[in-house]
């Protein structure tokens, strides 16, 4: 489906006009339709780690604490849930993410004698300590902030044409118009549309999973980074 289909299929819903153009509209409603295209399906694409989303990434490190441009700007939005940094040219996993209070310890030059490398995002840039060598390939996944394609190929963060395609299941963007545009008529209606995209929210958000759970409950693995040890000696 493209964006054209999209807000199609909702203003049949809508009780509206069918457009024939949605980008170069002049129509009030057409207008609003493809606002609510956006805005749903730029929260729909953070509620859940899509797999059409995931970018995975092989960065060459350089010999300095933030791994510059390890996190496209123009691309990367978060970490996917549970992430983990592998160092491939050493077969090594690095420890992440790494909480502020640990962080500091590091920062302030606490000996961490037998631990390969801890991360942190910070800013949106990928920071390892103690500083590694550059060279090595470090391998992880991130969830890509553009949602849309071009009829060419081209990832966006927004529709921009109306043959674009969406990224995240156009059926949750439809349901995601559909409910906002009723709520900002102030139809009541609009309470029902909501459960019914919520409720085919988590049954695609599973079912793109593989799993049983909806969505995840907390980023906590249950693998908190080891806490760098004290090496000195503690004065009588």
């Amino acid at each position: 489906m493209t964006l054209l289909t999209i807000v199609q299929d909702a203003a049949v819903d809508l009780g509206l006009a069918e457009p024939s153009v949605v980008i170069a509209s002049t129509d009030l409603a057409t207008k609003k339709l493809l606002k609510y295209a956006n805005r749903g399906g730029k929260h729909l694409a953070g509620y859940h780690d899509w797999q059409t989303l995931i970018v995975e990434q092989a960065y060459t490190s350089i010999a300095t604490e933030e791994q510059t441009n390890a996190l496209p700007s123009n691309d990367y939005d978060r970490m996917v849930y549970n992430p983990e940094i592998w160092d491939r040219t050493s077969n090594l996993r690095l420890t992440g993410p790494t909480p502020q209070r640990y962080w500091a310890l590091l920062k302030s030059g606490v000996s961490v004698g037998g631990v390969t490398g801890y991360w942190r995002i910070l800013g949106k840039q990928l920071r390892i300590l103690p500083v590694m060598s550059a060279g090595h390939t470090l391998g992880f996944e991130y969830i890509s902030k553009r949602w849309v394609q071009s009829s060419g190929g081209v990832r966006q963060e927004t529709f921009l044409n109306d043959a674009d395609t969406s990224l995240v299941p156009e059926e949750l963007i439809t349901l995601e118009i559909i409910w906002r545009f009723r709520h900002s008529r102030g139809f009541a209606q609009y309470a029902e549309d909501l459960s019914t995209a919520e409720r085919e929210k988590e049954k695609m958000a599973a079912a793109d999973r593989g799993t049983g759970r909806i969505r995840p409950e907390s980023s906590n693995d249950g693998q908190s980074p080891q806490q760098p040890g004290w090496t000195g000696t503690v004065a009588a």
